[in-house]
């Protein structure tokens, strides 16, 4: 069976051991797995024999990030367990050895800060996968207003007037005349009537305002990506494909 060789630089050792642990859960043989270390003198031939699977001068700086303290896990797995093997090791944080490069470099002058350029390499081919992103923008809705309408209703009102009216009242009496008592005279009282008076005036009874109430929710968003793997293909003189030796296919 055709295996590859799935190589994981880590700062602590705790990461690395963690991966393995994983690794054998999900269903690799323990001893397809190893841990290397500087501390481990037992490790320096397995580290030696790791340029028979890591082209320079990307050994280089794998080598130098373990001589500084890192642990470097490999995995001998079946082609097809290949790429669960790298999800396993990269869900437990390694060195991103491209970025660290330079890093190490300064450390150790003999370790080259540029690795392999993939994109100059016509042996090398990229495996490319679409990453979604989200982000947020603010839409316009909607919008509400508020704006006044002047109506108009009747009212009735009651209020109590006083109509005034003059009357003659008689009564008999018995007493003497006055002298002038054949003098014409003139008596006058007047009537008066009470009118509504009506008069208006503007009043608040209440106060109306926009506000904005702003609630949090959470959206689950569903895009299709793209990835591009890379297969190799061992092929015969004829041309035709004998069998597939590797493939980032998942």
């Amino acid at each position: 069976m055709s295996t590859r060789t799935v190589i994981g630089l880590f700062a602590e050792n705790a990461h690395a051991a963690k991966a393995l642990e994983d690794l054998v859960a999900a269903g690799l043989h323990r001893d397809a797995l190893d841990l290397l270390t500087a501390d481990d003198a037992s490790d320096a031939p397995k580290l030696r024999a790791l340029s028979d699977l890591v082209p320079e001068p990307d050994l280089g700086v794998y080598l130098a990030g373990v001589r500084d303290g890192g642990t470097l896990l490999t995995a001998q797995v079946p082609l097809n367990a290949e790429a669960r093997a790298a999800e396993i090791i990269g869900g437990y944080n390694p060195v991103n050895i491209r970025e660290h490069a330079v890093a190490l470099a300064a450390k150790h002058p003999e370790v080259k800060a540029q690795m392999i350029d993939t994109a100059k390499d016509p042996n090398v081919l990229e495996v490319v996968e679409e990453v979604v992103e989200l982000g947020k923008e603010k839409v316009e809705t909607g919008r509400l207003r508020i704006y006044n309408v002047v109506s108009e209703a009747k009212v009735s009102k009651s209020i109590d007037l006083v109509d005034e009216t003059v009357t003659v009242q008689r009564r008999a009496v018995n007493r003497a005349a006055l002298e002038d008592a054949f003098k014409e005279r003139v008596f006058e009282l007047s009537e008066f009537d009470e009118r509504a008076i009506v008069s208006k005036r503007a009043q608040v009874v209440e106060e109306v305002n926009l506000a904005k109430q702003a609630e949090a929710k959470g959206q689950t968003v569903t895009e299709t990506v793209r990835r591009s793997d890379v297969r190799a293909e061992r092929i015969g003189a004829d041309g035709k494909v004998i069998e597939t030796v590797a493939t980032t296919e998942r």
